[in-house]
């Protein structure tokens, strides 16, 4: 039996965008203070290392998917988790780029809106995922006896 790293790998990810997006929150409504300027860093770093964690959750992911056994209602949540996952990265990458790029001011309108929404799909996927962990068992080896058929090669098939 293999370790499986995704349930330890997702937290960062999930810890790193929420808790970026709402340093980003609370940047702008103190812009005023002197404290401000090093909350805006902190977001800053949060959402660029929470990006990166978000990559490493889909590949640990999908290396626990491969070993994990399922049914077919767990692979139509999984698809659904998994896709979750997707928009969260993508949404995160182009956010953790446009902060990149407007590092030299603080982030518009726009920008804060687009952080909503990482959070919003950060939020999801989280959510998706813990269904499939507490509700199908998922992942949990004495959730499913020895001889049932492993997810990946039952999704093929």
């Amino acid at each position: 039996m293999a370790v499986h790293l995704h349930p330890y790998m997702v937290h960062f990810a999930t810890g790193l965008l929420l808790t970026a997006v709402l340093l980003f929150v609370v940047a702008r409504l103190g812009m005023q203070r002197s404290w401000s300027d090093g909350v805006l860093q902190a977001a800053r770093w949060n959402l660029w290392i929470g990006a990166g964690c978000a990559l490493a959750s889909i590949a640990t992911g999908f290396f626990d998917y491969v070993d994990a056994s399922c049914d077919v209602e767990a692979i139509a949540a999984t698809v659904i988790h998994r896709r979750s996952g997707a928009v969260t990265w993508w949404s995160s990458l182009i956010a953790a780029v446009a902060v990149y790029r407007t590092r030299h001011r603080r982030p518009g309108p726009l920008l804060l809106g687009w952080l909503l929404w990482v959070g919003l799909a950060a939020s999801t996927a989280t959510y998706l995922g813990t269904q499939l962990t507490y509700a199908r068992g998922l992942g949990v080896a004495a959730a499913w006896p020895a001889d049932a058929p492993r997810c990946f090669e039952l999704e093929r098939s």
